[in-house]
């Protein structure tokens, strides 16, 4: 008897493609509610017959597919903002003149080196009930303290962010309406007024602790340059980083190490894993385990502030952690699919974040390709092998960032391997003692001898770095690469990759094809 099914990833890349279609084209309302409704009483129609037959029939596959496209356009759709017509951006007709706002701070973003800046989200403009984020931009000399949940008055001009200059050149306005922020606010700093009111929910919550976390350390001569980075490590937040540091990780090829991302959840994960080793591995044991693992990883995430690729190492864990401790086997490829699709589903502006787009491609070629990279050599020792695994590792997540990475930042670190192969056997260590320290903090308790251990792993991580980066003449700059060509190399790449799995002439040709094409 044949089980009705259909591979997720199908389904999660018929989703995307909705999402795409919806944010290029813009459709109606009522024409993808009609489309995702029409969509799923055939998908119903068609799943019972089939049930009945015991078989998958081919109009099953595209009728779920097709679906799957609908509901992905109706999900972009229903979550655009500027769809309300409350949204703030229907109020604004002259972009020089002075509006009186009242809003809510949601998020610090990092500093420039006149302003401080924070997404905001309006909810009154000239005196009428609105909604809508925006960029609040304020003067470093501005008196106020401002927290996440602080509800301020303010005057001030809201403008929409001016287009780039020149082709191919970093498009900050689009990358802010990506994330649903259309304009940018500029505050005139003696009219701002700060309510007593504030917005307490659980972002508000979590701000109070990690502002906790980062006094108690401060009180304790943390050095300011490693204190940045740490908090950026364990906290996700990279506010305070210099402009220095973050030039030395992005010409090292480490800058993904800044980011709370797959590598700090999955510490956490092995982690609570090793301190659950007491409990018994029955099956009402195994659910206990899966409870508190799972409820530590979004706590984590919530305290790191939920940044886009928090939520995505989180969400790909919690399925790792069902597969783990329910002792089902995981199938890699779907827990990919399905960790994308759940994100997507409920935030589908992240699929536009390069940090998004950048982490899946460069995990989805980790699991594709490293396994072959590896079988190239087996090392004899068990040092040489984890070598072996770190470089293959790197080259298979550059191989598959490689087109994106120069399409969006036109520059390329030559020496990555060399920086992960030095810093990732210490990252464990490092991760360790941050996670143990902001603990302790936490709760008003600092043990100095494991302050200063911390302090110290920083100091010299950054010294590596910044050793590494001083080599520039290995950092690839001034690349100029079109949608079009990037699109080429993903085709190159993985027509190469198929054909190096297993070698056939009609492989070649095709190869040989597609180069003469990129050519």
């Amino acid at each position: 008897m044949r089980v009705l099914q259909f591979p997720l990833i199908k389904i999660t890349a018929s989703f995307v493609l909705g999402l795409l279609i919806a944010h290029y084209t813009k459709p109606a309302f009522l024409f993808s509610l009609i489309a995702v409704l029409l969509s799923l009483l055939t998908l119903f129609s068609v799943y019972f017959y089939a049930k009945s037959k015991l078989v998958i029939t081919n109009l099953f596959g595209i009728t779920a597919l097709s679906t799957a496209l609908f509901i992905g356009i109706f999900t972009t759709v229903t979550q655009d903002p500027t769809r309300n017509k409350t949204h703030y951006i229907h109020f604004i007709s002259n972009q020089n003149k002075n509006c009186a706002v009242v809003l809510i701070i949601k998020e610090k973003l990092k500093t420039t080196a006149v302003s401080n800046r924070y997404v905001a989200q309006i909810i009154s403009l000239d005196g009428k009930a609105t909604c809508g984020k925006v960029l609040l931009n304020l003067k470093k000399s501005t008196p106020l303290k401002i927290d996440i949940g602080s509800k301020l008055q303010a005057v001030g001009t809201i403008r929409k962010t001016k287009p780039p200059m020149n082709p191919n050149q970093f498009d900050y306005g689009k990358y802010l309406e990506n994330q649903h922020i259309y304009c940018q606010m500029y505050v005139n700093t003696t009219s701002i007024k700060s309510s007593r009111i504030k917005e307490k929910n659980v972002f508000y919550y979590a701000s109070l602790l990690r502002n906790k976390i980062i006094q108690n350390l401060e009180k304790n001569h943390f050095h300011k340059s490693e204190l940045s980075v740490v908090v950026a490590l364990i906290l996700g937040q990279q506010q305070d980083i210099s402009p220095e540091i973050v030039r030395d990780y992005q010409y090292a090829g480490a800058v993904h190490v800044l980011s709370v991302s797959g590598l700090h959840v999955g510490f956490i994960l092995l982690f609570i894993t090793f301190l659950l080793k007491p409990f018994p591995n029955s099956r009402s044991g195994a659910l206990v385990k899966l409870i508190i693992v799972i409820t530590f990883l979004w706590a984590f995430g919530l305290l790191a502030g939920f940044a886009p690729s928090v939520v995505r190492s989180v969400t790909m864990f919690s399925f790792v952690a069902v597969g783990m401790f329910l002792r089902r086997s995981v199938n890699i490829y779907n827990t990919i699919a399905i960790s994308a699709l759940l994100i997507l589903l409920f935030q589908p502006s992240f699929l536009m974040d390069v940090g998004f787009q950048l982490s899946y491609v460069a995990l989805y070629f980790i699991v594709w390709l490293q396994p072959l990279l590896a079988s190239l050599w087996t090392p004899k020792y068990k040092l040489t092998s984890y070598l072996w695994d770190i470089i293959t590792v790197s080259f298979a997540a550059q191989i598959g960032t490689f087109p994106m990475s120069i399409y969006y930042f036109h520059q390329f670190p030559g020496l990555f391997f060399v920086t992960n192969l030095v810093i990732l056997p210490g990252m464990s260590l490092i991760l360790g003692l941050g996670a143990i320290v902001m603990f302790l903090a936490a709760f008003d308790w600092i043990w100095l001898p494991l302050l200063k251990a911390l302090e110290w792993s920083i100091w010299l991580l950054n010294k590596v770095i910044a050793w590494v980066a001083s080599f520039e003449g290995f950092v690839f700059k001034d690349i100029p690469l079109s949608i079009y060509i990037m699109w080429g190399l993903y085709v190159l790449i993985f027509c190469v990759i198929i054909w190096f799995k297993k070698p056939t002439f009609k492989k070649l040709l095709v190869v040989l094809f597609v180069t003469i094409s990129l050519q």
